[in-house]
C-alpha cells in the first residue's frame, strides 16, 4: 500500500513520465463541484479531488481535478454538498456492545410489565437447557423475585450493560455457582438484601462479566461475524470510518481479525486489550508478542487497558514501568481527579526510566481535570480522550452532582487545548438505551464542544466553547494522530487514504443547533462506498 501510495504521489509530480510508458494515470473517481474541507494544516477548502485505489491522488478546483479524468474515470458530482474527512470514535466499543444486544430484544423497554412479557416470550421459544437472556437498551424496576416468577428452573438473565451488570434469576445465579452462603464471588463482594438473600445483581467487574459469560452462551464466529456487519453499518451511517475499540478480550480480537481476513471490514479499527486479571497483568502482555502499532491500515494493535480498577490495584507504579519496558501503552479509564493523580504518578515514574511521549500514551474521560493536572499531562506528551460528560445529564443535573464552578468545567475541552493537549473524541458507547438508539453520534459531542449546550438546551460553561475548526480537528486529525496515522488519513490530502463522508449541510456554516441534524448523505472508507442515506 505504501508502494502505491509513492506511485501515486510520483503521478502528481510527473504524470508526462508516465503517460510516456504507456501507463494508465487516470483517477478512478472523481468528485467535484463540493465543498472539501479538507482539514489540512491550513484548513484549506476546496472544491474537487480525484481518488485512485484507496487513496487521494489529487485536490484542488473542480475545472482542475475534472481536467484530470480519464475514459474510464467515474465523475461524482457533489452538487455543492459540504466533504469532510471520516469521523473517528477513540473511545468505543463495537464488538463488546454487540455482543449484549443479543438474545431478547430489550431495547426501549421502559417498563416492568413489558420487560417480563418480552422473557416471557422468549422462555416459550427456548429449547431444553437454553439460557433465556435479555439484551441491553432496557430501563425499568426489576427484582430477582420478577424473574423468579416466570421460573425457577431456566436461567433468566436481563443484560444492563458490556461490563458484567445484568440482574439474574435464581437458577442463573445458581449455573454461575452463586449461592447465599457465599460471601465474595472472584474476589468482588456478593450483592444481597438485609436478609441475606441473593438480590441477583451481580459483583463488580470483571467478576460479574465472568459470570455473565459462564451463563449466557458465548457468540458462535458466524453470530460474531453477524455482530460486527452491524455494528459497522451503524458507525458508517453516522459518518464514523475509524475507531479504537477498547476492552477486547481474546474472542473479540479473534473476531475482528477473523473479519480482517475476509476483508469485511469497513470501518478502520485500533483494538485495545484489557486487563482484567489484576494478579499479572505484565506477565499476560510478556506473552502477546506484539505491542501497539502493529498491523496495517484495516486493523491494528493500540494499547493495554482500560483495567486494572486503579482504586484497588496496588502495583499500579508497576505495572506502567513494565508496560513501558514491553513497549505497550496505557489507556486507562479515569473518572476523578484523584485516580488521575494515582495514574500520572505511575506515568511520571515510567516516563522517567524511558520517555513515554512517542509512544503517546492516553487516558480515557477525565471529565473534572484541573489546570495543574493539564500541565502534567502536557509535559508527558499524554493523549486526552473526551467523551460529552455534562450533555446528557441536562444542566440542573450537573450543577447538583458537581456543584456549579465544577459543573461549569466539566469537559474543559477549550481549557485542555489552551495546554497543548492533543484532545480525542469517542463515545464509550454500550448500545441503545431508551433516550436514544444512537449514543454514539459523533455530531453530539461536537456540537456539545461548540456550544456548551446540554440536552435541554441551556449552556453550561461557555468559557470552554472551541471553534467548529478545533471540533473538526478533534475528530478527524487528533484521532489520527492518537493511532500513528497521522501521515495517512485524518484529512483530505493527496497520498491519504480516502475515507470521508459526504454531508447533509454545511458543518461550518449552519445554525449552531442545526450541527444535531447533521447526518451523512454517504460515507467512504478507501474511496469504496460504505453507506448511502438513498439505499434502500
Amino acid at each position: 500500500m505504501r508502494i502505491l501510495q509513492l506511485g501515486l504521489l510520483c503521478f502528481l509530480i510527473a504524470p508526462s513520465a508516465f503517460a510516456q510508458q504507456g501507463v494508465d494515470t487516470s483517477p478512478d473517481t472523481i468528485f467535484y463541484n463540493g465543498k472539501i474541507i479538507t482539514v489540512d494544516s491550513g484548513f484549506t477548502i476546496r472544491q474537487a479531488f480525484a481518488v485512485r485505489g484507496d487513496v487521494y491522488v489529487a485536490v484542488g478546483t473542480t475545472a482542475g481535478i475534472r481536467a484530470l479524468a480519464g475514459k474510464s474515470t467515474r465523475l461524482v458530482d457533489l452538487k455543492g454538498a459540504a466533504v469532510i474527512p471520516g469521523l473517528s470514535d477513540n473511545h468505543d466499543h463495537l464488538y463488546n456492545s454487540e455482543k449484549v444486544m443479543r438474545g431478547v430484544d430489550l431495547a426501549g423497554v421502559t417498563s416492568t410489565e413489558e420487560v417480563l412479557r418480552r422473557l416471557r416470550d422468549g422462555l416459550a421459544r427456548a429449547k431444553p437447557g437454553d439460557t433465556v437472556f435479555g439484551s441491553v437498551g432496557w430501563r425499568a424496576p426489576l427484582t430477582r423475585k420478577d424473574l423468579d416468577q416466570l421460573s425457577t428452573d431456566v436461567p433468566l438473565v436481563a443484560l444492563r450493560g458490556r461490563r458484567g451488570a445484568a440482574l439474574l434469576n435464581t437458577a442463573a445465579l445458581k449455573k454461575a455457582g452463586m449461592a447465599k452462603d457465599m460471601p465474595s464471588y472472584m474476589g468482588k463482594p456478593l450483592p444481597k438484601d438485609n436478609s441475606g438473600e441473593l438480590t441477583g445483581e451481580l459483583p463488580e467487574w470483571p467478576a460479574g462479566l465472568y459470570a455473565v459469560d459462564k451463563v449466557v452462551p458465548e457468540p458462535t464466529p458466524a453470530e460474531e461475524d453477524q455482530m460486527i456487519a452491524h455494528g459497522q453499518q451503524q458507525r458508517n451511517a453516522l459518518g464514523i470510518t475509524n475507531i479504537r475499540d477498547l476492552s477486547n478480550w481474546p474472542p473479540g480480537m479473534r473476531a475482528f481479525v477473523r473479519m480482517w481476513r475476509q476483508g469485511r471490514l469497513t470501518v478502520r479499527v485500533s483494538m485495545g486489550l484489557d486487563l482484567p486479571d489484576a494478579s499479572d497483568p505484565a506477565g499476560w502482555l510478556r506473552q502477546q508478542g506484539v505491542t501497539p502499532g502493529f498491523g496495517d491500515d484495516w486493523l491494528r494493535i493500540d494499547s493495554a487497558g482500560e483495567g486494572p480498577d486503579l482504586a484497588v490495584e496496588k502495583n499500579y507504579r508497576s505495572l506502567m514501568l513494565e508496560l513501558n519496558r514491553l513497549g505497550w501503552r496505557h489507556s486507562p479509564h479515569v473518572p476523578n481527579n484523584e485516580q488521575l493523580d494515582t495514574v500520572l504518578q505511575a506515568y511520571e515514574a515510567a516516563d522517567r526510566e524511558s520517555p513515554i511521549r512517542e509512544r503517546r500514551w492516553v487516558v480515557e474521560h477525565i471529565p473534572t481535570v484541573t489546570p495543574p493536572l493539564m500541565d502534567r499531562l502536557a509535559k508527558l506528551g499524554v493523549i486526552v480522550s473526551t467523551n460529552m460528560a455534562g450533555y446528557a445529564g441536562n444542566y440542573d443535573a450537573a450543577v447538583r452532582t458537581l456543584g456549579q464552578e465544577q459543573a461549569e468545567r466539566q469537559t474543559p475541552v477549550r481549557e485542555m487545548l489552551d495546554h497543548h493537549l492533543v484532545v480525542v473524541i469517542g463515545s464509550d458507547y454500550t448500545g441503545p438505551n431508551p433516550d436514544t438508539t444512537t449514543s454514539n453520534n459523533p455530531f453530539i459531542p461536537l456540537y456539545y464542544y461548540i456550544s456548551r449546550k446540554t440536552r435541554d438546551g441551556r449552556v453550561l460553561g461557555p468559557q470552554e466553547k472551541i471553534s467548529r475548526q478545533e471540533a473538526l480537528r478533534i475528530a478527524t486529525n487528533n484521532n489520527a494522530f492518537a493511532t500513528w496515522e497521522e501521515k495517512v488519513k485524518g484529512s483530505i490530502e493527496p497520498g491519504k487514504l480516502a475515507d470521508f463522508v459526504v454531508l447533509s449541510a454545511d458543518f461550518m456554516t449552519i445554525p449552531e443547533d442545526d450541527i444535531l441534524k447533521l447526518h451523512p448523505l454517504a460515507t467512504y472508507v478507501g474511496g469504496r462506498q460504505v453507506y448511502s442515506a438513498s439505499a434502500p
